[in-house]
């Protein structure tokens, strides 16, 4: 494709000793972070969203309180969709990092080289243990394939492990709305999410808010 440069590996962080990732909690909003809503097919299109729009998404609440812990939070008014609508974005991939809970964490930015902010998406283990809806288990396992062999070049991550790319992967990702309200209250204190991307540096995500699950990713065209 003319307009894909393939990204590259610039440094893998070392793992964390070997052992098996598990699933995370009902207060991490668990089971819905790893569904879509009854009746929603994950291989229809979403709604696509542009990654600044994204990024100025207003947060759902002020913090996760146990009444969310196992349902949706409500539309913010305004907002161009909903906790648990599909939606899909567009931006560059600058890296993939093997969670403990078993999640392939991703983080896409509005150019190649900002530091400035990001959107983290993820996917979750193609496994049973982790995923109970059959259509959401068949969307990750080829999200994950897709990650593996174009991205990683065949490399499956190991726990703990962090891939910085380079290049200029320019990737669409679908999936699920989700609003991770546990990190809300530092994020609005200054504290953000985000890997490194190099010695000292971190790409921080100033939003909440994520695509999880990613039920579909591709090469996209870059933006002129």
């Amino acid at each position: 494709m003319r307009y894909l440069l393939i990204a590259l590996l610039a440094f893998t962080l070392a793992p964390a000793a070997e052992k098996e990732p598990s699933p995370g909690s009902e207060k991490s909003r668990w089971p819905i972070k790893t569904s879509v809503p009854t009746g929603i097919d994950p291989s229809k299109p979403g709604k696509l969203i542009k990654l600044d729009d994204f990024l100025a998404m207003k947060p759902a609440a002020s913090s996760l309180t146990k009444e969310y812990w196992d349902k949706l939070f409500p539309k913010i008014e305004g907002a161009p969709a909903a906790d648990g609508d599909m939606v899909r974005t567009q931006g560059y991939m600058r890296l993939v990092a093997q969670e403990d809970d078993g999640d392939f964490h991703i983080q896409i930015t509005t150019k190649a080289d900002t530091t400035d902010n990001c959107l983290v998406v993820e996917v979750p283990d193609a496994d049973p243990k982790f995923i109970t809806s059959p259509e959401v288990l068949a969307a990750a396992k080829d999200v994950r394939d897709f990650v593996i062999k174009n991205i990683l070049h065949g490399q499956t991550p190991k726990l703990g492990s962090v891939h910085v790319l380079t290049g200029q992967a320019y990737v669409e990702v679908k999936g699920q709305l989700f609003f991770d309200g546990e990190h809300e209250g530092a994020t609005e204190k200054g504290t953000y999410r985000g890997k490194q991307i190099s010695k000292g540096v971190q790409l921080p995500s100033k939003t909440t808010w994520e695509i999880h699950p990613i039920t579909s990713m591709k090469f996209a065209a870059k933006p002129q």
